[in-house]
């Protein structure tokens, strides 16, 4: 069994036939990704991910310091963080 050397191709003799790499996200990924984004704006998202933090164990005792650390962080996020905007009622009479 004899084996062949293969050489690899030069840039211009790729056959493209057409074929353009994407210079953007899609549609889909692109709200995805805003979506995930103004979630994290959100005091609540914030406060959400420390409660979640405070429950995922941590195998190693040295890091549980730091990792106590992280989730006093997003505490104090989601304290500083404004939820939205405050509706504002308008009373003309």
């Amino acid at each position: 069994m004899d084996i062949k050397k293969i050489t690899p191709l030069k840039p211009e003799q790729l056959p493209t036939n057409g074929i353009k790499p994407p210079t953007t996200l899609p549609t889909a990924n692109q709200q995805m990704v805003k979506t995930l984004l103004n979630r994290l704006k959100e005091a609540s998202t914030w406060a959400g991910l420390a409660i979640i933090a405070q429950f995922l164990p941590i195998g190693v005792e040295e890091l549980q310091v730091v990792w106590e650390a992280v989730t006093a962080l997003a505490a104090v996020a989601a304290m500083f963080i404004p939820e939205g905007k405050p509706q504002t009622e308008d009373n003309n009479g």
